[in-house]
């Protein structure tokens, strides 16, 4: 097999992984709570920063990036109109709470919707799937594309802090029952086993750290008072090559306000719940030019 066939190959072995990760994560999204998902206190923050702009220009036109079904029922003004855009058919199948024919299954760098034809956008932790620089970039232009001018941009940032910590010392944290559940773990694991922007972390490695230190999950399971089920979603990462990135508060007001730019940052907002600092909300407000 020449080197051709060999990338190609490996590229849609990569991207059946993939699709088994989000169809797995899909089926198992009513284990998963905050951090992980919006809190009340994080769905406050987006709803002030929604009706401060509705109060001065009316009802939105708003797009959801995800599934997130906090972001469906966040208390929209009334006449709001929703639309959703998702990349896997089993998260929207699973996941989405709202009609049918308000969302669309599409990738989000290459969304079908008009140019300034969204007043509203909002995405829960999603900007960590893009590879840095190229799919941020091109993130960023889309999104500039479809936001009106005047528009908002809200994001729940992903932002795990190794503290220092190495990936064995959360793993004796978790053991010594020190973490409360699966949602803060993996902040925690993410964060010790994060470098940077430019490499991310790739979840099979993540795996074969967890597994290395603690391959009886059953056991751990029955130690720490959980559910096996619910531990064992970690599986879930074995062989996975998808990579996640976390870029911080700076990095993305870089995206968005630099280089490609395009907006100006508005407020960022941190939570106070246990490892809230690593889940700010960001507002950007999309330049008129």
């Amino acid at each position: 097999m020449d080197s051709k066939n060999q990338s190609h190959k490996q590229n849609s072995e990569n991207e059946s992984a993939a699709a088994e990760y989000w169809k797995k994560l899909s089926l198992n999204w009513e284990k998963f709570g905050p951090p992980l998902r919006p809190s009340i206190q994080d769905t406050v923050f987006m709803t002030d920063a929604i009706n401060s702009w509705a109060r001065d220009n009316g009802a939105p036109r708003a797009l959801i990036l995800g599934v997130t079904p906090e972001l469906y029922y966040l208390s929209w003004p009334k006449e709001t109109d929703i639309l959703a855009v998702d990349h896997n058919q089993a998260m929207i199948d699973n996941v989405w709470p709202g009609p049918r024919n308000s969302i669309i299954c599409d990738e989000w760098l290459d969304i079908p919707l008009q140019r300034s034809s969204r007043d509203i956008a909002l995405c829960d932790g999603g900007i960590s799937v893009f590879d840095y620089p190229h799919e941020h970039h091109q993130f960023v232009r889309v999104l500039h594309r479809i936001i009106a001018p005047n528009g908002l941009l809200i994001l729940r940032l992903f932002v795990p802090q190794n503290e220092h910590q190495e990936p064995e010392e959360v793993l004796q944290d978790l053991v010594a029952s020190k973490i409360p559940d699966l949602n803060h773990f993996k902040l925690r694991i993410w964060g010790a086993k994060y470098d940077d922007i430019t490499k991310g972390i790739q979840l099979k490695h993540v795996w074969d750290t967890i597994h290395s230190a603690v391959p009886d999950l059953n056991g751990l399971a029955a130690k720490l008072g959980w559910q096996s089920d619910t531990l064992f979603i970690i599986n879930a990462y074995r062989n996975n090559p998808t990579r996640f990135v976390f870029p911080n508060v700076d990095e993305v007001s870089y995206l968005f306000c630099q280089n490609p730019g395009g907006f100006k940052l508005e407020t960022v907002r941190v939570p106070t719940y246990e490892l809230g600092k690593c889940c700010p909300t960001v507002v950007f407000r999309r330049n008129h030019t």
